[in-house]
């Protein structure tokens, strides 16, 4: 029978699939020399992948073959580099018991069942030195991506709601870069703002379909719970990526702040701890109560044009109770969140004469948190000249660093915090009073969605329990409540501003 010939050509990856051409027009001559038709096969799979398949199948195809198969790479380097490998262990069985022959034209080098040790010898130390190289450029390119991660540039496709350009160079050599993806941007910032006021994945994926939000161009369906979850966990939108589980500072502009991101996962946690069913109806109470007996969710329903709340343990005997049954309480309450009108001037100019203690009391914290941070940038410095001069290893430094680097961070997010409130006082101030005066209105005119944000605001640990609703007021409303009972008998302005 005639021999065959199966001629094979690899890359490692598809960047280097230019180099294909060139080694189908090798094996190509060489075919042509042997006078033997042939078939051709190309790959751009690397070498460290667990499953080459399709190396995998054509070996399968191999087996099968009937006649004497003549097997050519162009190089020894383009058999494997790996000498491990379960394809090049089958190929070299087959060499043995004489079905095939490995060929390598450009290394001058043919192997078949009668070869010399010096042969297989040869052929041992072409795939040893193929894996050396290999290795090479792997450890290059790792401290490559070492030297860029310290230096704040990321590695890997940009996360959503940023994007990968080039910025110059070459078609060889291009500069490339992170940018802010303003198309896709704000629907990040939006979620993680939904999901910091407890909302569920559900309700913030179906809010970002409504507004246009797509998971990639061809997918028309809402983002999935683990799309979410990927996003909202990603350090990166707030300035830190993380590469092979460490931490490193970016470059790139935040999309949040790191008290944005803390909140979130904050909200994760709670929530990993509270089953809850999700209803796309909106109720005054849904998602804010619990049972007082079992700690599980209560979820409103309606049967029979009736409200219900009703435990989600079914095994709990917490008894179904109608919404009406308890809301006039909580209505009644609201209603005495309210500064009578003739002091309410008195109240507020008070809170200017105070405002002159906060400031001080807020200038002295800057002031301390600021030599805390100039402080710990002193020790970052010397934690680094340590490092440099042997007096420390790498991985103790990056210890000390990262430990000073959240504290800087947690700085800084209290000079803002700080900051803020400074600018915010006065204007907090009497934004509450405003809205204590206007609690009774809003709760009886407004949808149920709002009503259920101004209970959010006004109340805690809201809890049912044998059609029995208990909760307690969030300060300041609380004061203001108790004052008014206070001042219903006193009738004396000095409650007030007390």
């Amino acid at each position: 029978m005639d021999a065959k010939i199966i001629l094979i050509a690899r890359v490692s990856d598809v960047e280097q699939r230019k180099a294909l051409p060139a080694q189908k027009m090798r094996l190509e001559r060489y075919a042509d020399q042997k006078q033997l038709a042939y078939e051709y096969y190309e790959f751009d799979e690397s070498a460290h992948k667990e499953a080459r398949q399709k190396f995998a199948k054509l070996v399968e195809h191999i087996k099968k073959q009937t006649t004497l198969c003549y097997v050519v790479f162009d190089k020894i380097d383009r058999f494997t580099r790996d000498s491990s490998q379960e394809e090049v262990k089958a190929l070299q069985q087959l060499v043995k018991l004489g079905k095939i022959e490995l060929h390598f034209p450009h290394d001058s080098l043919y192997i078949d069942q009668n070869s010399s040790a010096a042969d297989w010898f040869r052929l041992g130390i072409g795939m040893a030195l193929a894996k050396y190289y290999s290795d090479s450029i792997r450890d290059n390119v790792k401290r490559r991506f070492e030297q860029m991660l310290a230096e704040g540039i990321w590695v890997h496709r940009a996360p959503i709601g940023y994007k990968n350009v080039i910025k110059g160079g070459t078609a060889q050599k291009p500069i490339k870069d992170i940018e802010v993806d303003d198309t896709k941007a704000h629907y990040i910032i939006k979620a993680y703002e939904m999901r910091a006021r407890g909302m569920s994945y559900a309700v913030i994926a179906k809010e970002l379909h409504k507004m246009g939000f797509r998971s990639n161009i061809s997918n028309s369906k809402a983002p999935s719970k683990q799309f979410l979850e990927r996003i909202l966990s990603n350090s990166f939108y707030y300035g830190v990526m993380v590469h092979a589980g460490r931490e490193y500072p970016h470059k790139y502009k935040p999309l949040i702040s790191r008290a944005l991101f803390n909140q979130v996962q904050r909200v994760r946690d709670e929530r990993k701890h509270t089953k809850t069913k999700y209803d796309s109806k909106d109720y005054t109470l849904k998602k804010i109560v619990k049972c007082g007996k079992c700690g599980r969710a209560v979820s409103p329903f309606k049967a029979r044009n009736t409200i219900y709340l009703r435990c989600a343990n079914a095994k709990c005997d917490n008894p179904n109770t109608a919404e009406s049954l308890v809301i006039n309480g909580v209505t009644a309450d609201i209603g005495f969140i309210d500064v009578p009108e003739q002091w309410l001037e008195k109240v507020i100019n008070e809170l200017r004469r105070r405002h002159n203690d906060q400031q001080t009391y807020y200038t002295q914290n800057i002031t301390q948190t600021r030599a805390e941070y100039d402080k710990l940038k002193e020790k970052m410095r010397k934690v680094y000249y340590d490092l440099l001069d042997g007096r420390i290893t790498q991985t103790l430094h990056d210890e000390i660093a990262t430990d000073l680097e959240k504290r800087q961070q947690e700085l800084n997010d209290r000079l803002k915090l700080l900051t803020s409130d400074n600018k915010d006082f006065q204007v907090t101030a009497s934004y509450l009073l405003d809205l204590a005066q206007r609690a009774e209105m809003l709760f009886k005119e407004s949808d149920d969605d709002l009503r259920q944000k101004l209970l959010e605001y006004v109340l805690s640990n809201i809890e049912l329990k044998d059609k029995k609703l208990s909760y307690i007021l969030n300060d300041p409303f609380k004061t203001i409540v108790e004052t008014k009972k206070k001042s219903l008998s006193a009738h004396n302005s000095n409650i007030w501003c007390g």
